[in-house]
């Protein structure tokens, strides 16, 4: 099992280095450009007060966590405003569901337990959960990631739900300082988006360089197509990516956004983590 010395691309920030070692201990050569960043979208203050004037005003009989960073970057602002206590007051009593296991950990830090975690970490994992309780008339707050599913909200709304939404960070294809500092904090060894870098890599793929792209998340392939799109090389990119270059998805949802710009996935793990992931690509290319 090896990767045979093939040029894997990584689009991942947050976890850029150790995709890359884990790239190089199967044999291949890690090209890292990752094509999301995190910023601000409004003052993060603001959102805080929203937040918790929302929870304290009405009563969440579910909250919805999607993203440890989005936790992280929430609470941590929370905590600094001294009203950390306020919010684990009024979610007595509220079901908490963390997407996956990460905003389990960060609630955690900050005192608040999860009651659920879906099995598929997906909205479409959710969704499954909540069929097991009745949400008519029930206030259910979402804390999104870097980007919202209006889908889903209607969902929930046609389900006769009242949704509360709220968002500590938006994804760009940059990276605020602060926001790096954020994640280092976070014990995230990043490596920061760059969009020079970012043109180069379809460049690249376009000649032949790359063999394989790896993808771990949704909005790491909105950004890469959106910038294609802007350069006016969207066409010629889904082309190439699907004729000549192995397309790697780590889960269901990262496909589903690579399914929307056409491209078809060549290889997803059974289990829809990172190691998984690589290892899954070095047994297709050895096989091959």
């Amino acid at each position: 099992m090896s990767l045979l010395g093939i040029t894997v691309a990584i689009t991942s920030s947050r976890r850029a280095s150790e995709l890359a070692d884990l790239v190089r201990k199967f044999g291949g050569i890690p090209y890292v450009v990752p094509t999301i960043g995190i910023k601000n979208s409004k003052p993060l203050n603001s959102e805080c007060n929203q937040f918790i004037e929302t929870i304290s005003n009405q009563k969440m009989h579910f909250f919805i966590f999607m993203t440890g960073v989005g936790v992280f970057n929430l609470f941590q602002n929370i905590q600094k405003s001294h009203r950390l206590n306020i919010v684990n007051e009024k979610f007595q009593g509220t079901t908490i569901i963390a997407r996956s296991n990460k905003p389990k950990m960060e609630l955690r830090k900050f005192g608040i337990k999860t009651n659920f975690v879906p099995n598929i970490n997906t909205i479409e994992g959710i969704l499954d959960l909540l069929k097991n309780f009745d949400v008519r008339n029930k206030n259910i707050g979402i804390l999104w990631h870097g980007d919202s599913s209006i889908s889903f909200k209607k969902k929930l709304e046609s389900q006769g739900a009242n949704v509360f939404d709220f968002s500590s960070y938006s994804y760009s294809t940059s990276l605020e300082q602060k926001n790096a500092t954020m994640l280092k904090e976070m014990g995230y060894d990043y490596v920061a988006p760059n969009e020079e870098k970012i043109e180069k890599l379809v460049d690249d793929i376009m000649n032949g360089i790359v063999d394989s792209i790896t993808f771990t998340s949704p909005p790491a392939v909105k950004e890469f197509f959106e910038l294609a799109k802007r350069n006016n090389k969207s066409n010629s990119l889904k082309e190439k990516l699907n004729k000549n270059v192995l397309v790697v998805s780590v889960g269901p949802s990262t496909s589903k956004m690579l399914e929307q710009f056409h491209v078809t996935v060549d290889i997803t793990p059974n289990t829809y983590r990172m190691g998984p992931m690589i290892k899954e690509l070095a047994d297709y290319v050895s096989s091959y």
